[in-house]
């Protein structure tokens, strides 16, 4: 009883610091951001800049609950880095998807990556886990065009890849190369720069924790969330490589509880724990993961209500 009790009060306490200190700044960069694109001189490299803002806006939102990992006081700076990242991320994601993730990056996509390495590397302990948040980086990039590969046929090589991976054992290919599309570890680990005491050490057990078991929850949840218009429209889901639902479903379950075991070895556990519920939460998937889950399961309902009605056409539209 009191360990739920524990995990609730966890739950809550990064909620209330999600929502007061991270979202309305995560708003700002958005919006700052937004201007850069909207100035993009090409229209149709405009168009797909402010899409990658707008699609995706949920994703920068989510990503930001790690800035809850910082101090308060280095929470602005943390977010001056996660924010400019994720956006790359997901810009690449829709240039990919139209084929021209081989062109020259533009503008906004350079101010975006220099952006965020410039803001990361005036974190106090960015020395210490740069080298693992440029490999976790690197590895998102990579991860994220072997999908797209994959999803126009190349599925050997996406496999090929994956199976080259260092890791634990344990996970079934498509696990990893889940685990590697993610952003996580990279955003875990921005969060780490901010400690002026991180080291080398504690940066490689962050990124142990997050990659493959967080990162491929992530990914394999999300894939369970859009299966049906997946299966519709003929987009690779890493969920299909199971065969069935019920050993989907076994699997989900024990890399939720190696994630959750990781993360309790590292410093702030709880609130390890509960960005972790969080993201059960995000995908309503709350059993898997613990009782945390389900305060911010509710609040994830709410929060897409309210979402979907402002998205609504008034009557008089």
């Amino acid at each position: 009883m009191r360990e739920a009790a524990n995990e609730i009060a966890a739950a809550l306490t990064a909620l209330a610091a999600y929502l007061t200190t991270v979202l309305p700044r995560v708003r700002k960069e958005l919006r700052r951001w937004r201007r850069l694109a909207e100035a993009i001189p090409d229209p149709e490299r405009r168009r797909q800049a402010l899409a990658a803002l707008e699609e995706k806006r949920s994703n920068v939102e989510a990503v930001a609950v790690f800035a809850t990992l910082a101090p308060l006081r280095q929470r602005r700076a943390v977010l001056r880095t996660i924010v400019p990242l994720q956006l790359a991320i997901d810009y690449r994601d829709v240039l990919e998807e139209a084929g021209e993730g081989d062109a020259p990056p533009d503008s906004f996509l350079s101010a975006l990556d220099s952006g965020w390495v410039r803001e990361g590397e005036r974190l106090a302990g960015c020395r210490a886990v740069a080298s693992h948040l440029r490999g976790a980086v690197e590895r998102c990039a990579e991860g994220q065009r072997r999908t797209h590969a994959a999803a126009a046929g190349d599925r050997a090589g996406l496999q090929r890849w994956a199976e080259g991976l260092p890791a634990p054992g344990g996970y079934r290919w498509w696990e990893l190369a889940a685990g590697a599309s993610s952003s996580v570890a990279a955003h875990a680990l921005i969060a780490l720069a901010a400690d002026p005491e991180a080291d080398g050490e504690a940066a490689a057990r962050v990124d142990a924790a997050y990659h493959p078991p967080v990162g491929a929850l992530t990914v394999l949840l999300d894939d369970l969330v859009d299966q049906e218009a997946d299966r519709e429209a003929g987009e690779h889901s890493y969920l299909a490589y199971y065969v069935g639902e019920e050993e989907a479903d076994e699997r989900l379950g024990i890399i939720a509880r190696r994630a959750a075991g990781q993360l309790e070895q590292l410093p702030r556990a709880a609130r390890h724990r509960a960005i972790l519920s969080g993201i059960a939460a995000f995908y309503s998937s709350p059993a898997s993961v613990g009782p945390g889950a389900e305060v911010l399961a509710e609040f994830v309902r709410l929060r897409r209500r309210l979402i979907r009605r402002r998205s609504q056409p008034t009557r008089w539209q």
